[in-house]
């Protein structure tokens, strides 16, 4: 028979895997798609426009979508 600590433990670990893997199912490379994520500017290669100005706004609205709870 388990006791109190023992399934204590037990979902303390099945919630840290579970947090484990939602975090690693996010950090998929991204996809070419041919058009700049940011602007859908058309692309020959990469996934942005050359200069950096439509990655950074990529990752800024991608952390607030994060932040707000957005998907």
């Amino acid at each position: 028979m388990s006791t109190l600590d023992d399934r204590a433990s037990d979902r303390e670990i099945a919630d840290r895997e579970l947090s484990i893997a939602h975090a690693r199912a996010k950090n998929q490379p991204i996809k070419w798609a041919g058009f700049c994520l940011s602007c859908n500017e058309r692309l020959e290669i990469g996934r942005f426009c050359p200069g950096g100005e439509c990655k950074e706004d990529w990752e800024q609205w991608q952390k607030m979508r994060q932040i707000t709870g957005r998907k």
